[in-house]
């Protein structure tokens, strides 16, 4: 079997018929796990293309009831489907790090990659600003500081870049298990001043509290990312862990090997610790992070072995297409309400639509525009880099 890089740079060649893009610095099925991350993020919330919850709606009430909680992002323990794609989608930066960061050191040094690195993670900052934040309202009296997931990463992808141009893996996992182990510590002995109630409590926790101190009026109720800093780092480093595997692997089935049985370990591990650190999403907890980077991880396994190691690649096109482009399809949803784009085309139809229907139908269509501008993007190898 061939190394990953020599499959790196054969099966790129071989992503799709249009165009043979040359992918010498990640793995296509990388892409097409980040595409499908974007399009889970994209199909649940943002960008005026909720397909998941209209298409719910089109078979009555009583469905439409029990499946929105699938795609509603309120506090709860447990796990579900629109509680899966960011932690993926921070997991895949970390991910690309030990990879890209190998590549662009011949080239740039160690001084330049260090500029590279903060340039990045400044930028990054700035753009969760204007997505999470609303920056461009130029309204600063109550602007969300830190409420985005590009402001995480951009903390994130700092300190794991830092991590892993001057530390060990070995050092890399003990710094990841001292962060799930130190951020479930604080929960359980650090007690909030004048809060009775339980640790993980919707109406009060630490990171609540913490939030309330450090961001004040700049942040929204009941917010916890501050604190969950330790747990975002955490979950970019399982990722960066994970390239460490791609990179060590001696050939496609090792690594395939090597990545279920990382994935299925991480997957047990927050099960076994989520009746003492419950799996909640809006908290970030360790669990959480183990669980969905396990599944991340299984995913990952499943697109490697059929895209770079079978070479079945033509079928992942549709996500490879929104991959290749995350962060500008990202920032497209968050500035644009596509669903007014894609009423260009259906408005007239839609008005002889059932309502539930007409919601769908304009979902789907904004879905549409927004992939078919990425893919004018890919065909015309145009990628946002940051």
């Amino acid at each position: 079997m061939r190394s990953p890089e020599s499959q790196d740079r054969s099966q790129s060649e071989t992503i799709a018929t249009e165009p043979p893009l040359k992918r010498k610095d990640r793995l296509v099925s990388i892409d097409a796990l980040r595409g499908l991350a974007m399009f889970l993020i994209l199909a649940i919330d943002i960008g005026g293309a909720p397909v998941f919850s209209t298409f719910t709606k089109l078979w009555g009430d009583p469905f439409a009831q029990a499946a929105s909680q699938q795609f509603s992002y309120g506090f709860c323990e447990g796990l579900r489907l629109c509680l899966i794609a960011m932690p993926m989608f921070l997991f895949i930066v970390g991910l690309v790090i030990p990879i890209s960061l190998r590549n662009k050191q011949p080239q740039k040094g160690k001084k330049g990659l260090y500029l590279h690195i903060v340039k990045r993670s400044l930028l990054l900052f700035l753009l969760g600003l204007i997505a999470g934040g609303h920056l461009l309202q130029f309204r600063f009296a109550n602007m969300p500081l830190y409420n985005n997931v590009l402001e995480y990463i951009s903390i994130g992808y700092l300190v794991c870049a830092v991590m892993v141009l001057n530390t060990s893996v070995r050092f890399q996992v003990i710094v990841t298990a001292a962060l799930l182990l130190a951020y479930w510590a604080l929960f359980i002995f650090v007690p909030v001043p004048g809060w009775q109630g339980g640790p993980f409590s919707r109406e009060m926790n630490l990171a609540i509290h913490i939030d309330n101190l450090v961001l004040g009026p700049f942040h929204r109720q009941g917010s916890w990312q501050v604190l969950a800093t330790i747990s975002f780092i955490a979950n970019m480093l399982l990722g960066v862990l994970t390239g460490h595997v791609i990179l060590g692997g001696r050939n496609g089935t090792d690594t395939v090997k090597r990545l279920l049985l990382c994935g299925a370990a991480l997957v047990a591990a927050g099960s076994v610790w989520s009746p003492f650190f419950p799996v909640i999403r809006s908290l970030w907890t360790s669990s959480y992070v183990l669980v969905t980077c396990g599944l991340a991880t299984l995913l990952l396994a499943a697109f490697y072995l059929v895209i770079d190691v079978w070479g079945h690649a033509k079928w992942a096109l549709f996500f490879v297409v929104l991959g290749a482009n995350s962060i500008a399809v990202y920032m497209m949803a968050h500035l644009f309400d596509f669903r007014l784009i894609g009423n260009v085309f259906v408005g007239g139809l839609c008005r002889f639509l059932a309502p539930g229907v007409q919601d769908f139908v304009q979902a789907v269509t904004a879905m549409t525009v927004i992939w078919l501008i990425m893919y004018w993007m890919y065909r015309k190898k145009t990628f946002i880099k940051i």
